[in-house]
């Protein structure tokens, strides 16, 4: 666990301490929740929080994917991740304490725009608009173990992948953040519920995920990731 935690500071302080990653990051935080706050001044408050929790998650999962490729991507392509290998963490140390330092800065952006989505919705509507028990530990809980989770699978990928493989994969990811959106509209206006139940079954179904990606990370292997470097 103190292998883990020393890469997972080292890896956190990398991604707050880049000025790009950090302005992008701030740019689609605001811009992605800033859009949502007037959604409470056409249909109440129920369409708010359901768009709320959908919101969150694809802020929490593409500030993951940005920070991916600066922790897990850029350290192979500039060949860096050899020196990480040389030391004597297990592979599955340095994944996991990569995963969890990307996982923490995104998951700070996803609670600030929460902040901007619930003071944009009570400055609009004259009154103050404050997320149910629900959303609550959405944001609380279910973003950071779904953040971990897109994290974990990616840079599972990204390790043991060449590049070509790597750029395709990011084209993909692109994709389905763009088909998010038209996700959103439906569920929102289909009336989404945003229950103790629902959150409980995306916690236990991401810490499910979790542990079988981290499973996975047994097929890695040092040659194959230095072979891999481009």
């Amino acid at each position: 666990m103190k292998n883990v935690l020393t890469v997972m500071q080292k890896e956190a302080a990398l991604v707050l301490h880049s000025r790009q990653l950090i302005l992008s990051a701030v740019m689609i935080t605001i811009v992605f929740s800033a859009t949502a706050a007037p959604a409470v001044l056409e249909t109440g408050d129920s369409r708010f929080e359901a768009m709320m929790i959908m919101i969150l998650t694809v802020i929490g999962v593409f500030m993951g994917y940005i920070f991916s490729a600066e922790v897990f991507l850029r350290e192979k392509k500039e060949g860096t991740i050899e020196t990480l290998l040389c030391t004597p963490l297990s592979l599955r140390e340095i994944w996991a304490g990569k995963v969890a330092g990307i996982a923490l800065p995104a998951w700070l952006f996803t609670l600030a725009a929460a902040g901007i989505m619930s003071g944009g919705a009570s400055a609009l509507a004259g009154a103050p608009v404050l997320p149910s028990g629900p959303v609550v530990l959405h944001a609380l809980v279910a973003v950071p173990a779904l953040t971990a989770v897109a994290v974990g699978l990616l840079g599972f990928v990204q390790l043991l992948l060449g590049m070509r493989e790597n750029q395709i994969i990011n084209m993909a990811v692109i994709f389905c953040v763009i088909f998010s959106f038209s996700l959103i509209a439906g569920l929102t206006e289909s009336g989404l519920a945003v229950t103790w139940e629902t959150e409980g079954v995306v916690i236990a179904a991401s810490a499910l995920l979790l542990l079988l990606v981290g499973w996975a990370t047994r097929y890695l292997d040092r040659e194959r990731i230095v072979t891999t470097i481009p």
